[in-house]
């Protein structure tokens, strides 16, 4: 284990320099005043770090940040100002599903087994009740459904869960308005909650549409899997994160090894309800997506060539650091690329890993070292 030399540099102080003052920007006091766009920005890539720290330390890979998901996130950011939800801002949109019930009379209890086989057989995917008397089916599936039913000999009632609705919704004065087949409606965001409320107490099937999701053009950036978390109050990075990092559910999105990419987004509003709105938004793709980076982390700040860990001391720990690297098991920031060239040649390779092992072991004496140091070494 060898002592390194010191390598500072009036242009390393001055960088440093940069830095800190980068990092006061982003944990200064709260203020009254408009927060610039560029300091927003910064309070972003520092989330990304913070992510992927935590990931790195649960043995993740990173996520790599996308410009194009960085805007989005910053305009949902500005969204949550004015609708504080996993929502787009305006009115709510709910999607029914039209399920035919089936209620069953005189049925033994081996003969309802024997029909639930023939429904899983025939793809109807019914949902029975507690009792086993009746059951819910998609309404496509009604026609089905009836010919197993007839073959049986079994008495039936039946209607469609939807018939009627309509009516029912007028009658509680949500003020819908229906789109043209009748197969959906959209209330003011007012009403989210008590129309919620009405359709799961009528056992209707449905879903909301304009989740946060269709802010992304999946043409620009295709993916499999898609996530969010929104947060509000907090004026700096670190306390935001803490925020996500004590919600169970939210720290299992920023975990996620099936997530690939992120966006981060910060917006100010002084005369608002939390003044400060954080966004993040998931994806999980193959693809490589344009401008991907992953922003650099100040934490390890190695002294001289070889010092990967940033400790002061070049031994096996930094072995291990470079080979990481060369699996693409973690990311160098630049200060940590500039200290594993050394071969000086621009790049990092299994080379530089060798040269770095060879030092250790005694057979190179000094760091960096030339191509034909290298290949007589």
């Amino acid at each position: 284990m060898r002592k390194i030399r010191n390598t500072s540099s009036k242009a390393m102080a001055a960088f440093l320099s940069v830095l800190m003052a980068l990092s006061f920007l982003t944990y200064r006091p709260r203020v009254a005043h408009a927060v610039e766009d560029t300091d927003l920005k910064v309070m972003a890539d520092e989330i990304v770090i913070l992510v992927n720290e935590a990931r790195a330390d649960a043995g993740l890979k990173p996520l790599r940040a996308v410009p194009y998901l960085n805007d989005k996130a910053r305009e949902r950011a500005r969204e949550l100002i004015f609708d504080f939800s996993h929502y787009r801002p305006g009115r709510r949109i709910f999607y029914l599903t039209n399920e035919c019930e089936f209620t069953l009379e005189d049925v033994s209890e081996e003969l309802t087994e024997s029909i639930a086989k023939q429904l899983d057989e025939k793809w109807c995917f019914a949902t029975w009740s507690e009792d086993k008397k009746s059951f819910r089916v998609d309404v496509k599936k009604k026609d089905d459904v009836e010919s197993v039913l007839i073959c049986e000999n079994v008495s039936f009632s039946s209607f469609e869960t939807t018939e009627g609705l309509a009516e029912k919704i007028s009658g509680k004065q949500f003020f819908e308005t229906w789109s043209e087949d009748n197969k959906s409606f959209s209330v003011d965001k007012k009403y989210e909650s008590a129309v919620n409320k009405f359709l799961q107490e009528e056992k209707i099937k449905y879903t909301m549409g304009d989740l946060f999701i269709t802010i992304i053009d999946a043409g620009l950036v295709p993916y499999a899997r898609a996530g969010e978390n929104t947060a509000g109050g907090s004026d700096n990075a670190k306390a935001t994160f803490n925020q996500w990092k004590g919600s169970p559910v939210h720290w299992k999105a920023i975990m996620n090894p099936d997530y690939t990419h992120i966006g981060v987004g910060v917006a100010y509003e002084k005369d608002s309800t939390f003044r400060y709105y954080w966004d993040q938004i998931f994806i999980g793709t193959t693809k490589e997506l344009d401008g991907q980076y992953i922003p650099e982390s100040t934490k390890t700040v190695p002294v001289g060539s070889g010092d990967l860990n940033g400790d002061k001391e070049i031994s096996s720990f930094d072995l291990i650091t470079i080979n990481k690297f060369l699996a693409k098991e973690i990311e160098f920031n630049e200060l940590q690329m500039q200290s594993a060239d050394l071969l000086q040649d621009g790049i990092i390779t299994a080379a530089d890993a060798v040269v770095l092992r060879k030092y250790i072991l005694g057979r190179f004496h000094t760091i960096p070292v030339t191509m034909e140091m290298f290949l007589n070494g």
